[in-house]
């Protein structure tokens, strides 16, 4: 009686097991938006699950929570339209930070350079209140705002042209100086003398920007906010200094070689990321607040930051992110409202999203190979 046959194995099995079998990271020549938007889908994904874990580990119902989460930001046209109102100023800080990103310069300024451009804002405003047509002041104004952003990020970029100084630690350190700036302003010279509160006097009702309609908070900076992210993505794809951005983010050697002035670039580009950054400051104070205070938009920059990440620096994805991150801010309320966990909660969403999509983009650059080690 012969013996059974033995046992058929898979292939992949077969290719595991095989004597002197390795494996290792290979890193791709090409990665390809495909794979990288896959990428972040499959992030956002285990952000998703990530949350809903979390949830349950707070003792709410994850089903309840992802209702009222939806229910806050998008069930009703009136939170629709709020969700719009809280992306406005992260599609703005969200492109200062992918216009520096792409160039491979870490930004990380978008919170200075957003007071900054509210602060210049307002000082034209104060200076030229009396100006008309009111189209022209708000000219001045959103050109008052673009410069004070562009002139604080080029503090940074002058230090690293000239000096080779790191940006991430002269940005970082801006952010404090303006606030500290802007606390001795609001504490002195700008101060309303009918309040204790550090904030500027009420501003004239010519210098606020329109409306979408009178029952909503929507104002006009959000389609000025779309229309920068198409302006930013014509700039990037279409025109030779787009071309130069890009070359200096993929290799400033190359670049050099090439013929460009690399100290000049870097200037440039941190002078419009900046100039981004500022018109997102001067949208949120002309549009909804009306007076200088020190929390407009507290904590704008460094979401600006993730979302960019997360669009993988594509302007109109950036656009996309920029509501998806209103929708988790605006939202949070009801899902404490209807669950009791802490608002606090969104925060902590907010930093795993950054760690699943940077670690996901990572591994769309690499693929996993076979090696053989030899015997002989």
């Amino acid at each position: 009686m012969s013996a059974p046959p033995p046992p058929k194995q898979s292939p992949l099995w077969s290719m595991l097991m095989q004597p002197g079998a390795g494996w290792r990271f290979e890193r791709r020549l090409y990665t390809g938006p495909v794979r990288e938007f896959a990428a972040v889908i499959i992030a956002i994904g285990i952000s998703v699950a990530a949350a809903g874990l979390l949830v349950a580990v707070a003792g709410a119902g994850v089903l309840e929570a992802f209702r009222g989460m939806y229910e806050g930001a998008f069930g009703t046209r009136d939170s629709a339209l709020e969700t719009l109102v809280q992306a406005t100023p992260l599609i703005m800080t969200g492109l200062a930070a992918a216009i520096a990103f792409r160039a491979s310069i870490w930004n990380i300024g978008g919170e200075g350079q957003f007071y900054a451009g509210a602060a210049g804002a307002w000082w034209v405003s104060d200076l030229l209140a009396d100006l008309r047509p009111a189209p022209l002041l708000f000219v001045f104004m959103f050109l008052g705002a673009a410069l004070a952003g562009a002139l604080w990020a080029s503090i940074a970029s002058v230090l690293k042209a000239v000096f080779k100084t790191n940006e991430i630690l002269t940005t970082v350190m801006l952010n404090f100086v303006m606030f500290f700036v802007l606390s001795w302003l609001l504490a002195g010279p700008w101060r309303s003398p009918n309040t204790f509160y550090y904030q500027t006097e009420r501003m004239a009702d010519v210098t606020f920007l329109p409306r979408f309609t009178t029952d909503s908070r929507l104002h006009w900076g959000f389609a000025i906010a779309v229309l920068t992210a198409v302006l930013v993505y014509f700039i990037l794809r279409k025109t030779p200094l787009g071309y130069e951005i890009r070359g200096l983010g993929a290799n400033p050697v190359a670049s050099r070689y090439k013929g460009a002035n690399v100290g000049v670039l870097i200037i440039t580009v941190m002078a419009i990321s900046g100039a981004v950054a500022g018109l997102g400051g001067a949208g949120e104070l002309l549009g909804l607040h009306h007076r200088l205070q020190l929390d407009i938009a507290v904590g704008a920059g460094f979401t600006g930051i993730i979302i960019a990440l997360v669009a993988r620096l594509h302007p109109l994805g950036v656009v996309v992110a920029a509501v998806a991150f209103g929708a988790l801010i605006n939202g949070s309320t009801a899902v404490q409202v209807v669950t009791g966990i802490p608002a606090a909660l969104v925060q902590v969403i907010e930093g795993m999203t950054l760690v699943f999509v940077l670690l996901a983009a990572v591994a769309a650059r690499y693929r996993i190979v076979r090696t053989s080690v030899s015997h002989g």
